[in-house]
């Protein structure tokens, strides 16, 4: 089980100790190669029978004809897709709902292109994500002149959406794996190209349920949340759980989660959100929370509950980038005061949402580190802005990875969460 306190190694080893070895060389090959990459995103509607998969075909133009460069699962939903391009080119979309499950258009099977169809042109200017690229699913669809007569998929081309939203797992699924987490922070290429970038679900939505969106922090999982989530009232939450690549942007990666949760919003319709986060998972929280509130004029999110949350980042991330020969991005973020941290307080969390701040402060003497949890000073920890907006302050004598298992501090978020859900009025929840 992946537990929070392994950031310490990472902090004051990973960052301080600059070692010029084979991960910062690796780190520097994916953050080169991701400069590169483009994403193609969109939705599939008018599927017939939702609990199928729909395959979506990337077809690439070569000089001998068209040529299907992958195939992807959608089996979510909300049948969103976030694909990659595998180079630049001229590419085309194509989308089936494989009724027999046998990655094969059978021509009777509900399908369409993008566009009639439309030339997706991917070039180093393009954007790295091209945006709007929506299939409609038709009964018949007229096949396109030059376009393959058989479209089969085989397992070498067949991949997943590079962003998986509301995809059920459990905590024994291999890709929740600390080896993931891991890499999540120090390749995050790899990461998203074999796991992605991910709102889980623990179980099939609920509409009678709230959900409760858990966001881990740097190098972490969702099996961090596991004491929390074994306790949690079945009968009246449902766990989700944002899990990203850590070393990444945390503004994309917040804004990822807000794309991601207004796809759910969208066709749920859920009234109700409350968001726990531990460590640098809270700036990402927050982030996302300030963009759905103050730029979508959402009011879903009612709670908020950050654990040992850097709020002014890590002063030894700022070692890190400076002396580094590559730097994690997500280091660039939690430097004190950086551009990233100062935009997560120049705007105070919609009116919606009540905010409450708990912090660890069980470290140890340090020559790096002032008073400290063993990860994370308390001066960040405790930061005058976000206390500012706290409605309570909870500190417990717990280091920065035991306090997600402390019994005192599960209790008390479960009374948080069953007092908010008391004094909220319940309302109805729409169809889709």
């Amino acid at each position: 089980m992946f537990r929070p306190n392994l950031i310490r190694g990472v902090l004051l080893l990973g960052i301080l100790v600059l070692l010029e070895g084979c991960i910062f060389f690796t780190l520097r090959d994916e953050l080169t190669e991701m400069q590169r990459a483009h994403a193609l995103t969109g939705r599939v509607f008018n599927q017939t029978q939702p609990e199928t998969n729909v395959l979506l075909v990337l077809y690439q133009q070569t000089s001998g004809g068209l040529r299907i460069s992958k195939g992807t699962i959608l089996s979510s939903a909300v049948s969103q897709f976030v694909v990659e391009t595998p180079a630049t080119g001229t590419y085309y979309l194509f989308a089936f709902e494989d009724l027999d499950n046998d990655l094969t258009w059978d021509e009777k099977e509900p399908s369409g292109y993008y566009g009639n169809p439309d030339a997706i042109v991917v070039t180093d200017q393009s954007p790295e994500t091209l945006k709007g690229l929506d299939i409609h699913l038709s009964a018949s669809p007229a096949r396109p002149d030059g376009f393959p007569e058989e479209i089969s998929l085989s397992a070498d081309k067949l991949g997943d959406s590079i962003v998986k939203i509301g995809q059920v797992v459990g905590f024994d699924d291999p890709i929740l794996s600390q080896e993931y987490g891991n890499k999540g922070y120090w390749e995050p290429l790899s990461f998203i190209r074999e796991v992605g970038i991910c709102l889980l679900f623990k179980e099939k939505y609920d509409a009678d349920k709230i959900p409760v969106l858990f966001v881990h922090g740097a190098l972490g999982t969702p099996l961090g949340w596991v004491d929390i989530v074994d306790r949690l009232d079945p009968v009246r939450f449902q766990p989700w759980f944002y899990y990203y690549p850590s070393g990444l942007s945390l503004s994309k990666t917040s804004a990822a989660l807000n794309w991601m949760v207004n796809h759910l919003h969208r066709h749920y319709g859920f009234r109700e959100l409350y968001v726990v986060a531990h460590s640098m998972g809270g700036l990402v929280a927050r982030s996302f929370i300030l963009k759905n509130g103050h730029e979508n004029l959402q009011d879903f999110v009612k709670l908020f509950v950050s654990i040992s949350t850097p709020w002014n980042g890590h002063k030894l991330t700022a070692k890190g980038v400076r002396q580094a020969s590559v730097a994690v991005p997500s280091w660039y973020d939690m430097v004190p005061d950086s551009p990233f941290i100062t935009s997560l307080f120049a705007r105070r969390l919609p009116e919606s949402v009540a905010y409450d701040l708990f912090f660890s402060y069980r470290g140890d003497c340090s020559l790096l580190l002032e008073n400290n949890d063993g990860t994370v000073e308390l001066s960040s920890e405790l930061d005058d802005r976000a206390q500012g907006e706290a409605l309570r302050i909870y500190g417990y004598n717990e280091n920065h990875g035991t306090i997600l298992t402390n019994e005192a501090v599960i209790a008390q978020i479960n009374l948080l969460l069953q007092q908010k859900r008391i004094l909220t009025p319940q309302l109805a929840t729409p169809s889709p």
